[in-house]
């Protein structure tokens, strides 16, 4: 496929004096954006950033790691993708094959099945390759009856892994707070995503939670908690801040309102926009 790229439009126009008003406009922004990264690199905000299994607590060269989600999160995790393991396996390898991995995959199983969730578990995904061993075929209706007989173990392994990783978090926050002695206000948190779109939503409610009882003064959730889908990098997350924390000024400034540039500023008039550019294009078209 064509590598289309993102066109850097900092200069335009192009064909105007204007575009080196808006050249200067980037250049200024950039400095101050600077100074906010300036900030947070030498400690004057403590930067807590969840990613992959760590938490991360940054404070200038101040750094420390914890591990969240730990062998007993993983196992669970595992557990819960066992069983589309064995969907996909059924659905996309030859029967010879798929009958030889899913024995292996059983045999694994019922190592697992010392606990309710882990015998319902193995129960259900026996007796799914039993019946498909009998019938010779895959019918969509074994698949809707092992996934029937799985909605409680779902259940159960969400439940599980919530209050793990919650459990953690709070035990955590409460060593970063005690380590690092900032206020709620000079706190902010970063949560990078993952593959899928809800990923890590978990620990945003729970950074959120965590602000709204701070004891210090009333502080804005959505301004100290932001998510970051393809964050990878505390240099990511320093950067992302910095971005908040300059469009907050600036928004306050000019829009009369701190969180007017979180959203697209020509969407504040979309509405009343697109109604009139609407009817002006049917009556061109009559």
């Amino acid at each position: 496929m064509v590598n289309i790229k993102l066109q850097d439009t900092k200069a335009e126009p192009a064909d105007s004096a204007l575009g080196e008003i808006n050249q200067l406009f980037h250049l200024q922004y950039a400095k101050r954006k600077q100074h906010f990264a300036d900030k947070i690199n030498q400690g004057h905000i403590l930067l807590i950033v969840r990613m992959d299994s760590r938490l991360i607590a940054c404070c200038g060269g101040r750094i420390s790691e914890y591990t969240v989600n730990g062998p007993g999160y993983h196992r669970l995790k595992a557990l819960s993708h066992s069983t589309m393991a064995v969907y996909y396996t059924l659905q996309q390898t030859p029967q010879a094959d798929a009958a030889a991995l899913l024995h292996h995959l059983l045999t694994q199983l019922k190592c697992e099945a010392d606990n309710v969730v882990g015998q319902q578990l193995f129960t259900a995904t026996q007796q799914l390759l039993n019946a498909v061993a009998y019938d010779g075929t895959i019918d969509h209706s074994l698949i809707l009856e092992y996934s029937r007989k799985l909605e409680p173990v779902f259940a159960q392994l969400m439940l599980q892994s919530a209050m793990d990783e919650t459990t953690q978090l709070l035990l955590y926050l409460d060593e970063i707070a005690e380590q690092f002695g900032k206020a709620a206000a000079d706190t902010f948190f970063v949560v990078f995503g993952g593959p899928q779109a809800r990923y890590r939503q978990l620990a945003k409610q729970v950074f959120e939670k965590w602000c709204q009882e701070s004891a210090d003064l009333l502080v804005d959730t959505s301004h100290h908690v932001r998510y970051y889908e393809h964050g990878t990098t505390v240099a990511d997350a320093v950067n992302l801040m910095a971005t908040a924390l300059t469009d907050r000024e600036l928004a306050q400034t000019f829009l009369g309102h701190a969180d007017a540039l979180e959203q697209d500023v020509l969407g504040l008039v979309a509405k009343q926009t697109i109604k009139r550019c609407w009817q002006r294009s049917k009556k061109r078209a009559q």
